[in-house]
């Protein structure tokens, strides 16, 4: 049975209270600056709720100091203030107009001489606590593109000093958390919200790390007392975060030195709701953690892994799809120049693969010879007309030709024996390719280990068709649902499957 969702409030401190009059002058400034231009400095402001509800959640009156890491326009240091007057409070901001909006709400509550403002980057910080402290925030989601080299150098050697390795493809809230991590002292807390993805992808394997205890050989004491303490899991369609389109998680860490399970549930505007306690064991064992937070935790099949049958690749990234996607019957080439492909994930879900009929209508890919001298007279004299108006359209100049070597040689993928979508809201659809078409990176490609025959195969995808749920896979913003060929790896095939249909 699912628990009833909790209403946690700080005692005194309801939605009636100065802090539900809004923060009006970051509303207006994010309406003044949109998403995109916000995006590269990760400005996204906490609905009021939803920082009332992590205060209580944290027990922020307990802690003698309590720092706001990326405080924006001082949503959670205001609030914090206002539950804990006893508590030193310190908001760390280093966005310029972010600064002076925070420093005049702080004015306008009569909060200057209260709330300590630390201008500068978190990371490079050592904020003046004192007492038991309380990390606290919404850290800037900056994606890894936005961020200087020399520090993805940070962060990697931070976590290698944890026994962690640590992937540079990592967004500016891991570095928060990690900085936030190696400030903590025994009896501190931490509580923050952020973007899911990294419950579930590969970056965020040095987060669940982290968030679960010391690398092997790390003896610190303070390493060893960290634990999860709770997690909580917005629905992929609930914007908790209006102009975002991120599912949001809320984490809390404590240093306590115990052992105890994390407790792990939904996050709602009502409130909480706690589906069960997970052992840290567990959670250090498990390659992603979204699944604790579902209702129904997905289950496996109790056959192989598709893994242990299959080797599975993405498909062929072209790098100007207008340029080298030609469509059904097209004069350029010649046929025995392109391949038919398939180029939508709507045709592996609506089964369009299976006659040749349904293949004829595919468009077709651009599958030039790495040696273009290798082709008779004609067909090169058409191969060169065509890279020449490529080359007007700037196909030569795109990232992907410029890594490839002639930049023309698509290398697309031999046919696989079957292909699987892996994006969209829903769980991935399976499908036989007995026609052996080819595919662009919209589906996964299957490739035997040993030979299957076609009643083996079927009945195997079958099986995967009804058995796979959406929630075994990487669950993004606004429902959409990713599974990388690492996740269909993964997947099981139920122990009955060979009683599926052919």
């Amino acid at each position: 049975m699912v628990a009833p969702a909790e209403s946690l409030f700080l005692p005194g401190f309801a939605p009636g209270d100065a802090l539900a009059e809004g923060d009006t002058a970051g509303d207006a400034w994010c309406q003044q600056h949109g998403p995109a231009e916000r995006r590269p400095h990760g400005i996204t402001l906490t609905p009021a709720w939803l920082v009332q509800r992590m205060l209580a959640l944290a027990d922020a009156a307990a802690y003698d100091t309590i720092v706001d890491i990326g405080a924006g326009t001082g949503r959670f240091a205001i609030a914090a203030a206002l539950a804990n007057p006893q508590a030193r409070v310190l908001a760390v901001e280093d966005h310029p107009q972010m600064l002076a909006l925070l420093r005049q709400r702080l004015a306008q509550a009569g909060l200057a001489g209260r709330v300590q403002v630390l201008a500068g980057d978190f990371r490079s910080m050592a904020p003046p606590v004192a007492g038991r402290t309380l990390w606290l925030g919404n850290p800037p989601y900056v994606r890894h593109h936005d961020i200087p080299a020399h520090w993805k150098h940070w962060y990697r050697q931070g976590m290698a000093a944890r026994g962690i390795a640590a992937s540079q493809l990592a967004g500016l809230h891991a570095h928060f958390m990690l900085r936030a991590v190696q400030a903590m002292r025994p009896g501190d807390g931490l509580c923050l919200v952020t973007a899911a993805e990294w419950l579930d992808n590969g970056y965020g394997s040095a987060l669940r790390a982290l968030c679960t205890g010391p690398g092997p050989g790390m003896q610190s004491l303070a390493m060893q007392s960290l634990r999860l303490q709770s997690l909580w899991l917005a629905d992929a369609d609930q914007a908790v975060f209006g102009d975002a389109l991120v599912s949001a998680a809320v984490l809390q860490l404590c240093a306590d030195g115990g052992d105890q399970p994390a407790r792990v549930g939904r996050l709602a505007e009502g409130g909480w709701q706690a589906l069960r306690q997970v052992d840290q064991a567990r959670l250090r064992d498990a390659p992603r953690w979204s699944e604790f937070a579902r209702e129904h935790m997905p289950q496996q099949g109790q056959g192989p892994q598709l893994g242990e049958l299959f080797h599975i690749t993405r498909g062929q990234v072209t790098g100007m799809n207008q340029v080298w996607v030609l469509p059904p019957g097209q004069a350029l080439l010649p046929q025995r120049l392109t391949v038919p492909a398939v180029t939508r994930a709507r045709e592996i879900i609506d089964d369009a693969l299976g006659t040749p009929a349904a293949v004829a209508r595919l468009k077709r890919v651009v599958n030039l010879p790495q040696d273009l001298d290798l082709l008779a007279s004609a067909e090169r004299a058409a191969a060169d007309a065509f890279l020449m108006s490529a080359r007007r359209a700037g196909a030569d100049q795109a990232y992907v030709a410029r890594q490839r070597k002639p930049w023309h040689w698509l290398a697309m993928r031999a046919p696989p024996a079957a292909l699987v979508s892996y994006m969209g809201r829903r769980p991935p659809v399976f499908r036989a390719n007995p026609q052996q078409v080819s595919f662009l990176n919209i589906a996964h490609g299957l490739y035997p280990l040993q030979p299957l025959a076609s009643d083996v195969l079927r009945p195997m995808l079958a099986a995967m068709n009804r058995s796979v749920s959406k929630h075994s896979g990487r669950v993004y913003g606004g429902g959409l649902v990713k599974f990388e060929p690492s996740d269909i790896a993964r997947l099981r095939l139920p122990a009955d499957w060979q009683d599926s249909a052919a």
